[in-house]
């Protein structure tokens, strides 16, 4: 009967250590995660927006920039300030259609007919008569 207790005992006394053990490398475990998520950029660097990101945009097939205002003012600001010469003035003859602009880089080349139809129907497609689906002929 000394003989069994003193197996169990010996049995009892690795189990406990076994069990600090893992509890002592569950907690550096624990220790090393924590110190990775600390040592990551909690704020990621934004770029600085384009003077033209606050309009309705896009870059055209033949890569011209094309603008055109969410609102009247925007509409007003677009043609007074960034107009230029040698871009183009693309507009709808529809109630609330938006006024383009297709931004010209080389003023003696004209602009491709392709990106003025793109222009003009980005410019169909945001006007109230297509959220009202009027049906017109571009």
């Amino acid at each position: 009967h000394f003989e069994a207790r003193k197996k169990h005992v010996a049995k009892q006394n690795k189990t406990l250590a076994a069990n600090e053990a893992a509890l002592k490398a569950a907690e550096k475990k624990a220790q090393q995660q924590l110190q990775q998520v600390r040592s990551q950029p909690t704020a990621v660097v934004v770029r600085k927006p384009h003077w033209f990101e606050r309009f309705h945009w896009f870059i055209s097939s033949e890569n011209y920039l094309v603008i055109s205002g969410r609102d009247a003012q925007q509409n007003e600001l677009i043609v007074k300030r960034y107009f230029k010469k040698g871009d183009v003035y693309v507009h709808a003859e529809l109630h609330g259609a938006s006024s383009t602009i297709v931004k010209n880089q080389d003023p003696d080349k004209p602009v491709p007919p392709l990106t003025l139809q793109q222009a003009g129907c980005a410019c169909v497609c945001r006007s109230r008569a297509w959220d009202s689906k009027i049906v017109t002929s571009a």
